[in-house]
């Protein structure tokens, strides 16, 4: 029950408002406005939700405009924290250096990209829903816009039956990360699919259809199992069967942009990972990921914002409360770090920009050194 009540109140746009009659806090203090990621809104909406309860002169906006999208506004200082699913850009790092926007990075939990489809799904002749990241690059890269149009242009173990996507917004995070990890480039992506920063929208709309696969941070796949499933990736970057003249046709486009041939492994049997709180928590699953909340450090000054700060610390360190809300605490040595950094105030950030691809271990290593562990 606690969980539902949660996410329940994560899924949607919170807005807590009560009396300012605080006397004791700047009137300037009152509001705290926080927004960006879809995908880490759920965790900072029920710790938002927790704290007005025990503040009742807050006033705190949660809102879900993506992860790219939120940091436009929080590096033009119309926010206070935004809520991320990828780390900082080295085009935002270079913005925030000429505005003089100093940040705090901190790490607060773990997340897996899923995979989906509708748990009526059709799209697999053998009904075993995985994929090889090869077959999600033939599915996902640009040059199969136009061509890659059918599932059975995956393979023979695919239905012949139209192609219907959706998946995260260029704005969002998560698409950031996605296309990252299958593409091997940020941004790299069919532009021919449904995007939204809603991911329950996306859940909803491909638990409806059994030829549609969608994609979508792991909270709203536990939110959602009545209508989804979760599609197990193979890391072989290798396709199996496809057609010989969609192989050949994709091949000939991904050599004219510069990319290396998707190769064919016709005898291969994909066996595939799925997101579930171990291979998240340990990486084994391809598509997990951080999660990140940046604090802009002359907002930290305030005391109400840096109370609610020390709260969302709290919280987040609590397998508990990040079970409830469909994530996955970091690792103790990790929280140690993201504490360090906020109560030393350490601004910037601890990956310069390089992030994908990077192991488990690295990230750790990375970060504990930028809080001067």
């Amino acid at each position: 029950m606690r969980r539902t009540r949660l996410l329940g109140l994560a899924l949607g746009f919170l807005l807590v408002r009560v009396a300012l009659a605080q006397p004791t806090l700047p009137r300037e203090a009152v509001a705290i406005v926080v927004d960006g990621s879809s995908t880490v809104a759920p965790i900072v909406q029920a710790a938002a939700a927790e704290f007005a309860a025990r503040h009742p002169q807050a006033r705190l906006a949660v809102g879900i405009s993506g992860t790219s999208g939120g940091f436009r506004r929080f590096l033009a200082q119309e926010t206070d924290m935004n809520n991320a699913s990828r780390p900082i850009r080295p085009a935002e790092i270079n913005t925030a250096q000429e505005r003089g926007v100093r940040y705090l990075e901190l790490l607060i939990g773990l997340d897996g990209v899923a995979v989906a489809v509708s748990t009526r799904t059709r799209i697999f002749r053998d009904g075993l829903p995985v994929l090889t990241l090869g077959e999600l690059e033939l599915l996902w890269s640009k040059e199969a816009e136009g061509l890659v149009t059918r599932w059975s242009h995956l393979g023979s173990r695919f239905a012949d039956a139209p192609i219907v996507l959706s998946g995260a917004a260029s704005t969002s995070g998560t698409f950031d990360v996605f296309t990252a990890v299958v593409n091997g480039k940020e941004g790299d992506s069919r532009a021919d699919y449904f995007g939204t920063e809603e991911d329950q929208l996306l859940a909803e709309q491909a638990g409806a259809d059994p030829y549609a696969l969608t994609y979508f941070g792991f909270a709203y796949l536990e939110h959602n199992r009545d209508r989804v499933q979760a599609v197990a990736i193979d890391p072989r970057r290798v396709v199996i069967d496809p057609p010989a003249e969609i192989l050949a046709e994709i091949n000939r486009r991904r050599a004219a942009a510069g990319k290396p041939p998707l190769l064919a492994a016709p005898d291969l049997r994909p066996q595939g990972i799925l997101p579930t709180l171990d291979t998240i928590g340990s990486f084994l699953y391809p598509l997990s990921r951080p999660l990140f909340v940046y604090v802009n450090a002359r907002s930290a000054e305030r005391p109400l914002l840096a109370a609610f700060v020390d709260f969302l610390l709290e919280r987040v360190a609590d397998p508990e409360f990040m079970l409830d809300v469909g994530y996955l605490p970091a690792a103790p040595e990790v929280l140690e770090a993201t504490r360090r950094i906020w109560r030393e105030r350490r601004t910037g950030t601890a990956f310069g920009g390089q992030f994908a691809g990077l192991p488990l271990e690295e990230i750790a290593r990375r970060y504990r050194r930028h809080a001067g562990l």
